[in-house]
């Protein structure tokens, strides 16, 4: 249980805890040689699409966890969004960068988001499912408050050397998305101590238990 719980707390520092500093990036008059120079409503639309992405990591979950294994899909998706928010690092100047990343790490999000409450109720002892899954939604909020509680002295430590018309230097956000980059690497690696039957059903596993034996 402990590495889907893990999970899910890393899942919301980058879910949860890192949209302000996006908005504040997209705000940033892009003169100073980073952010984006939108207006509120161009802002909005960026969110608009990272939301959609979350959605279609969703239903892409849905598609492939039938297909395949659901651990390692999961361990995919946690990687997704590492790889998305590492490319802010080195892409983040234009709108489609910027867009692109959120795309790829947003996709990942979503098929976690949709995945860990089953996951942990499949993974959880028999007469805990309820508990464990709803645990999932606990961490993921707790992970998201920390994360923007940590985020927001991040951005603030350099106002006073900033460029007025910015809210934060860019090494502020360089931080942030190296932290949310970290931890979905660092999702990926914990799920790899999850045991490869636990998302499975108790039936299934026992049949597919039961042939190796026969065999």
């Amino acid at each position: 249980m402990w590495p889907v719980q893990a999970t899910a707390f890393l899942v919301g520092i980058s879910l949860l805890g890192a949209q302000g500093p996006l908005a504040t990036y997209a705000g940033t008059d892009s003169s100073l040689g980073y952010g984006l120079g939108l207006d509120a409503t161009d802002r909005s639309n960026v969110i608009g699409v990272y939301l959609v992405s979350l959605i279609v990591g969703a239903v892409l979950f849905a598609v492939f966890s039938r297909r395949g294994n659901p651990r390692l899909i999961l361990i995919g998706a946690s990687a997704l969004v590492g790889i998305g928010y590492a490319l802010f690092v080195p892409f983040h100047v234009e709108l489609w960068q910027v867009l692109a990343n959120l795309s790829i790490a947003g996709i990942g999000s979503g098929a976690l988001v949709a995945a860990l409450p089953a996951a942990a109720a499949a993974a959880a002892p028999r007469g805990q499912t309820g508990i464990a899954s709803a645990l999932t939604n606990t961490t993921k909020t707790i992970g998201g408050t920390f994360a923007s509680a940590v985020f927001g002295v991040v951005l603030a430590a350099g106002v006073g050397a900033a460029v007025a018309g910015t809210a934060a230097p860019l090494v502020g956000y360089v931080t942030v998305w190296t932290v949310c980059a970290v931890g979905g690497f660092l999702a990926a690696a914990l799920l790899l101590f999850v045991p490869k039957v636990a998302f499975s059903d108790a039936d299934a596993a026992d049949a597919a238990a039961g042939q190796t034996q026969v065999i």
